[in-house]
């Protein structure tokens, strides 16, 4: 194996040495001639190289490691060094995100506090689209380390297994979806609370016929809002009604369109909607429009995640906000944290939500 060393800051093979409390000729062994050295010390010479920031990348031939080390078991810290050059660049790498659709508009705004923090930690972005699953997730395994990718922050959820073996090439933080049977880091809301607010909000109204049109259950976020749903309901002395309930299998505006159309057209139709996206929110606005309903007279909406959209939507929109901002950024800065020193303890955040009341759900 060859390690390649490219221009250096100020980090030296003598400061490695010093870290790692080996003589420089066994930090040179271990960037030339891995195989020739013992594990523990290879082991401690590749922790230092982490610690003072150097960024690891492996050659594929797993014979050339020493013995019970593969590429895969040490790609958290991926750089590569030059033999010939007596310095180690501190370049930091990819950081790639993984979301399940490019077509919500939800994600744009995370995104861009996604953004903003790698840029400050010297990062790359890549973007990838795809859900994870057994599957899918060798290619993407694959796709990891074909690119050196030093972090991923993915918005998906995630089965213990799979997540397992994302964590072994990189370092992983959830970022709105996770999965609570895995022990890593995420940033989120508490959606129950978020979806309980949202209702009881529509109940102080006066409604009490409020129907629910939800996301894929896979997902914890349409798990848990429909968790906050019926908790309002509950706490309000009405029995929920299935008939009210749609759940549908992706964030599509035509599919919400004939949901609440058909909700809209039953014999006693609701007088009230909790959409737990806009997108399916802006859906019941048009169904209402289409059967000249008026909102909220004859009934009042409420959507989640206050799109840009929702200030200009006629009536406007009341909506759950989510900072979702704030969501990517910090998301961004524990990974950054993390991959700097895996060790420190996992970080789960959960950020507050804000109902944006407006003219769809007040008269």
């Amino acid at each position: 194996m060859k390690l390649l060393i490219h221009k250096p800051p100020k980090i030296t093979t003598t400061a490695i040495a010093e870290k790692a409390g080996v003589s420089p000729a066994t930090v040179s062994r271990v960037v030339n001639q891995p195989e020739i050295v013992k594990i523990e010390t290879y082991q401690k010479i590749i922790s230092a190289m982490e610690e003072l920031g150097c960024q690891i990348q492996y050659k594929s031939d797993p014979n050339l490691y020493p013995k019970a080390v593969s590429p895969i078991d040490h790609l958290a810290a991926k750089t590569a060094l030059e033999p010939t050059q007596p310095m180690i660049h501190m370049q930091k790498g990819l950081i790639v995100i993984n979301l399940p659709s490019l077509t919500n508009p939800f994600y744009g705004p995370i995104i861009k506090g996604i953004h903003t923090s790698v840029a400050r930690h010297g990062y790359h972005l890549l973007i990838s689209e795809g859900h994870l699953n057994y599957n899918t997730i060798d290619s993407f395994i694959q796709l990891l380390l074909d690119n050196h990718v030093r972090g991923l922050i993915t918005f998906n959820h995630i089965e213990a297994s799979v997540f397992e073996k994302l964590a072994k090439v990189t370092t992983v933080v959830s970022c709105c979806e996770y999965n609570r049977h895995v022990d890593a880091p995420f940033v989120t809301i508490d959606d129950v609370a978020a979806a309980r607010n949202a209702v009881e909000h529509l109940l102080a109204q006066g409604r009490q016929r409020i129907a629910l049109i939800n996301g894929p259950t896979q997902y914890k976020y349409s798990r848990d809002r429909l968790e906050g749903y019926l908790q309002a309901l509950k706490n309000a002395g009405i029995t929920p009604d299935n008939n009210y309930i749609v759940h549908l299998p992706d964030i599509d505006s035509d599919l919400a369109i004939s949901a609440a159309t058909a909700l809209l057209s039953l014999d006693n139709p609701p007088d009230a909607f909790f959409a737990i996206s806009d997108v399916y929110a802006y859906a019941v606005l048009r169904s209402c429009h289409l059967l000249g309903k008026k909102i909220p007279e004859d009934v009042a909406v409420v959507g989640f995640d206050n799109l840009e959209q929702s200030k200009i939507t006629i009536p406007s929109l009341s909506s759950v906000n989510q900072p979702r901002t704030q969501l990517g950024f910090m998301a961004a800065e524990i990974l950054a944290e993390t991959i700097m020193n895996p060790d420190i303890p996992v970080k789960k955040i959960v950020l507050d939500t804000e109902l944006i009341v407006r003219e769809s759900s007040v008269k």
